[in-house]
Formats: C-alpha cells, sequence, structure tokens
C-alpha cells in the first residue's frame, strides 16, 4: 500500500482561534478513513486544506507524493485528482442534471460533449438517477442532488474524494441512498475520507476511524476498536452522547 496523502504536524488558526493544532495523519491508497467528532472540532477545515480550499497555517501535506507547499506545484492539477463532495450540493440551477455533471470535463478538456455526455449518463446511472439527465436541479429532492453531486465529482475521475458531511441536509429518509452509493464506491476501492454524524455508516465501511475533538486527533483505529472498546475518556464521552449507549 502506497501513502495518497502524508499530513504532518498541520496547523491552522484564524487569527488567536487555533482551529488545528499540529494534526498528524497518513491515508493510503484505497483506504476508507471516516472522521468522527463533535461539530468545531475541526473536521471540516482538516478536509477543506487537503486540497488548499483552506490555506493551512503551517505544518506540510503531501497528496500522490506533491508536497503542496512547494510553490511549483500546480494546484489545480492536484484539485483535479481530489474530488470533494460538500454539506450543501452547489449544483448550478440554470443547468440541467446532466449538463452540471458534464460541465467540468468539458471545460477543462478532458472529453469533447459526446463523450461526457455518455460519461455522465452512466454515472448518473451509477448514482439511480440516470432518468434525471434532462432535469432541473430544483425538481430533484435533496438526496437527489447529493448524488448528483457524486456523480459531477465521478466525472473528473478523482483517484480520492473528500465528504464534508454529505448528508448531513438531508432528511432521515433521504440519507440511505447517498450512503449506498457510499458504500459502493469503497467497494470499488475509492480512497476516500468521510467526515460525518452517520455512525452506522462508520462502523460499516471504514477501514479506520478517527475521533477528532478540539484541534486534535485524540484516537484513530479499526472501527471495532473506537466503537466497542474507546480509550481515550474523550472519545467515550462523545460516542456515549451519540449512540446512547
Amino acid at each position: 500500500m502506497s501513502a495518497k496523502i502524508e499530513v504532518k504536524q498541520l496547523r491552522k488558526s484564524y487569527g488567536s482561534n487555533e482551529v488545528l493544532k499540529g494534526l498528524d495523519l497518513t491515508v493510503q491508497d484505497n483506504e476508507v478513513v471516516v472522521m468522527i467528532g463533535p461539530s468545531g472540532s475541526g473536521k471540516s477545515t482538516f478536509l477543506r486544506t487537503l486540497n488548499k480550499l483552506e490555506e493551512p497555517t503551517s505544518g506540510q501535506i503531501v497528496v500522490d507524493g506533491h508536497d503542496l507547499n512547494d510553490p511549483k506545484v500546480n494546484m489545480n492539477k492536484v484539485r483535479e485528482k481530489i474530488g470533494m463532495v460538500f454539506q450543501h450540493f452547489n449544483l448550478f440551477n440554470n443547468l440541467t442534471v446532466g449538463e452540471n455533471v458534464m460541465l467540468s470535463p468539458v471545460q477543462l478538456g478532458k472529453v469533447n460533449k459526446q463523450e461526457a455526455e455518455f460519461l455522465a449518463r452512466g454515472l448518473l446511472k451509477e448514482v439511480g438517477l440516470e432518468d434525471k439527465f434532462d432535469a432541473k436541479p430544483q425538481s430533484l429532492s435533496g438526496g437527489q442532488k447529493q448524488r448528483v453531486a457524486i456523480a459531477r465529482t465521478l466525472a473528473m475521475k478523482p483517484d480520492m474524494i473528500l465528504f464534508d458531511e454529505p448528508t448531513s441536509a438531508l432528511d432521515p429518509e433521504m440519507v440511505g441512498d447517498v450512503l449506498e452509493v457510499m458504500r459502493n464506491l469503497a467497494k470499488e476501492g475509492m480512497t476516500m475520507i468521510v467526515v460525518t454524524h452517520e455512525m452506522g455508516f462508520a462502523k460499516e465501511v471504514a477501514d479506520r476511524v478517527i475521533f477528532m475533538a478540539d484541534g486534535h486527533i485524540m484516537e484513530e483505529g479499526k472501527p471495532e476498536e473506537i466503537f466497542n472498546n474507546p480509550q481515550n475518556p474523550r472519545t467515550k464521552e462523545f460516542l456515549n452522547k451519540v449512540l446512547n449507549v
């Protein structure tokens, strides 16, 4: 297994508020890492530093051998390999579902329009929305919009995908369809880092679970270790609250 992402002593501050306090993390190729922890612990900020949507204050991030601190690194090229799925779907309402999925590959010259349409139809089928190609995003449910957002990310053929609380804006009955798409991606070997409050998903799909609180990685391990036998008192306290044990 080779490392896809290596993070060393990552810090991020907003003024005097230090949100990330010296994180170290290595993610291997084909690994599914699920990050859990209370809101405000720095999980989303951490994800956003991995493709420099947030500029780290200090520390080192190496993605696929590219040191993101190196001024010669072409961040746009690196970002093409790192898909990101946000809590809010960020679809273009003036475009159809198909056009949303086709947009980036065509704009970046990866495929022509005909190839992009073929790709988009295939990806929409993969996420269970093949009949929505010509629909406008406004006509979709939240869960459907999020599945379109995942298809749009896959259209760029990323090596890894970062999921930032992809189900937290959804009604409960919409969550399962989105998680099912993510489960299938994990089975296919996609490298994934997922920030989520869905503990069942973490137990079932993660190769490794990371518990974050107060800007620190407090504990990490296999799902059964974290959920059945947490070592850190802060982890125990969090899980007792969310699992109502």
